[in-house]
C-alpha cells in the first residue's frame, strides 16, 4: 500500500472532534470498529425501550414495568446530554416538560379533584419527552458506527414482522379478545375480526427505509418488501389509520425525491386528498357505509369528542390551560366523572391533548413536532435512506395524530429526533453542530 493510500485510510478512521465555545465535546462519530458487536447488542436492548415498544404491553409484565420506569432510569444520560451536548431546541424541550410535568398536574388537582399522587401519576405517559436527550446521550457515549445503528434498526423492523407472523400462526383463537386488562396484543372485534396489535415503530420505519433506499439505489426486492409489509399489516395488524398514514408517508417520501416536479406532485397530492375528503362528506350514503364499517370504534369516539368539546367549552380558561387528566387506577377517573367508562382522551387526537393540556400545551407539543420535522429534513443525507426515513416517520406521526393522541407514545418521536441528531453528528454534518431556532438557547 502506498504512503498516500495509507494516509487516506488513516484519515478515514480518525475521529473528528467538535469544538463548541472553545472546548472539545468529543468525537463526532465512532472511533473505530472495535466492539461494534457489543454496541449492537446494547442497541437491540435499548432502542425498543426508548421507542416505548412495551409501554402498554401488559402481556409481558417485566418489560411493561421496565418501560414505565425507563424515563427515570435513563434520566442521568439526559441530564448529561442537556449539559454537554449541542442538541437543538433545548429551551423548547424544557418548556414543554415544565408545562406537562408541573403545571398540568396542578390544573388537574384544581379542576378534577385529583389528589397529589393521582395528579403526578398522570404524568407517566409524558416523561418519555425526555428520551430525546437521554437517547442522544446514550448514543454519543456508545458511539456505534452509523452502519451498526442502521443494521440494528432494520433488524428490529424485520424481527417485528417475523414475530407478528409467528404469533399469528401459533397463538390459538381462544387467546384473542380478553380485554385490555388481559392482553394488549391479541384483539378481536366484529368489524376487523382477529388481529395482533404489535408495537410497529421499527416495522413502519423499515417500510420507509425500503422506500427511500429504492430511490437511492433500486433493487427489485425493495418494492416487494414494501408490498409484503403492507400485506401483513392489512391481514394481521389491521389498524386502519396507521396503515393509511404509512401509505401516505411513503407517497410523500417518493414525492420528496423528485426535483423539478416536486411542487406539482405535492399540489396534485393535496388536491387528491381534498377531493377524497369532499366525496366522503357530501355523499351521505358512502358516509353511512363508512360508519357501519368502522363500527363501535367510531361511535365511541363520536361520544368522546362531544363530551370533551362540551366540557371545555363551558369556560374559556379550560381552552387555554386545559383541565388535566386522570389514570384508570386512581380514585378519580374521567369515566366516573362523565359516567362513561369508554371515555378515553387517547382516542380523540388533538382534542384530547387540548382537553388535558390546553391550547398552551397543544402549541408546545406541536412546536416539538415541527422542530423534529425541520431537523430530520435538514439532516437527511441524499445517500442515507435511514436519515430520510426518519423524516418520513415524523410525517407519519403527524398523520396518525388526527386520531391517536400525540402523548400516547411520545417516545417514538423523541427516538426519531435523537437518532437523526446522532446520524448527523456521526457524519460530521455542519448543521448537526449548531441548528438555531426561535426557542433554541
Amino acid at each position: 500500500m502506498s504512503g498516500l493510500r495509507r494516509g487516506v485510510v488513516a484519515q478515514r478512521h480518525r475521529p473528528v472532534l467538535v469544538m463548541r465555545r472553545g472546548r472539545v465535546l468529543g468525537p463526532v462519530g465512532p472511533t473505530g470498529g472495535e466492539g461494534q458487536i457489543g454496541r449492537a447488542v446494547a442497541l437491540l436492548c435499548l432502542l425498543p425501550m426508548f421507542a416505548q415498544c412495551f409501554q402498554y404491553m401488559t402481556d409481558i409484565p417485566p418489560l411493561y414495568l421496565l418501560s414505565k420506569a425507563w424515563p427515570f432510569l435513563a434520566l442521568p444520560f439526559g441530564v448529561w446530554a442537556l449539559i454537554s451536548l449541542d442538541v437543538p431546541y433545548k429551551i423548547l424541550h424544557i418548556a414543554t416538560l415544565f408545562w406537562l410535568l408541573v403545571i398540568t398536574p396542578i390544573i388537574g388537582i384544581v379542576h378534577l379533584g385529583n389528589n397529589f399522587v393521582g395528579a403526578m401519576a398522570t404524568t407517566a405517559k409524558v416523561w418519555s419527552f425526555t428520551h430525546v436527550l437521554s437517547l442522544a446521550g446514550v448514543l454519543v457515549i456508545l458511539k456505534p458506527e452509523p452502519d451498526t445503528l442502521r443494521r440494528v434498526i432494520l433488524g428490529l423492523g424485520v424481527g417485528t414482522y417475523a414475530v407478528m407472523v409467528l404469533l399469528w400462526v401459533v397463538i390459538p383463537a381462544s387467546t384473542y379478545g380478553g380485554g385490555d386488562l388481559e392482553t394488549k396484543l391479541f384483539m378481536y372485534d366484529i368489524e376487523r375480526g382477529y388481529r395482533i396489535y404489535m408495537p410497529m415503530f421499527f416495522g413502519i420505519l423499515l417500510i420507509f427505509y425500503l422506500n427511500r433506499s429504492a430511490w437511492v439505489r433500486f433493487a427489485w426486492w425493495k418494492p416487494v418488501g414494501i408490498a409484503c409489509a403492507f400485506f401483513l399489516l392489512l391481514t394481521i395488524y389491521k389498524q386502519r389509520l396507521a396503515i393509511g398514514s404509512a401509505a401516505l408517508a411513503v407517497v410523500v417520501g417518493a414525492v420528496l425525491r423528485l426535483r423539478r416536479l416536486r411542487l406539482v406532485a405535492f399540489t396534485c397530492l393535496g388536491l387528491l386528498c381534498c377531493v377524497g375528503g369532499a366525496v366522503f362528506l357530501l355523499r351521505s350514503q358512502i358516509t353511512g357505509e363508512l360508519k357501519n364499517t368502522l363500527g363501535g370504534s367510531l361511535a365511541i369516539r363520536e361520544v368522546s369528542v362531544a363530551t370533551a368539546w362540551n366540557y371545555i367549552s363551558i369556560d374559556p380558561i379550560r381552552w387555554l390551560l386545559g383541565v388535566g387528566g386522570t389514570t384508570r387506577l386512581g380514585d378519580v377517573t374521567l369515566g366516573k366523572l362523565f359516567n362513561n367508562p369508554q371515555f378515553f382522551l387517547a382516542d380523540i387526537g388533538w382534542l384530547g391533548v387540548l382537553f388535558e393540556y390546553g391550547l398552551i400545551g397543544v402549541i408546545l407539543i406541536l412546536l416539538v413536532y415541527v422542530a423534529a420535522l425541520h431537523l430530520a429534513l435538514r439532516w437527511a443525507r441524499p445517500d442515507d435512506p435511514l436519515s430520510q426515513a426518519l423524516a418520513d416517520y415524523v410525517v407519519y406521526l403527524l398523520a396518525v395524530s388526527i386520531v391517536y393522541s400525540v402523548v400516547f407514545t411520545p417516545g417514538e418521536l423523541m427516538t426519531v429526533m435523537a437518532v437523526s441528531y446522532y446520524l448527523a453528528r456521526a457524519h460530521s454534518a455542519p448543521s448537526a453542530r449548531r441548528v438555531s431556532g426561535p426557542l433554541d438557547p
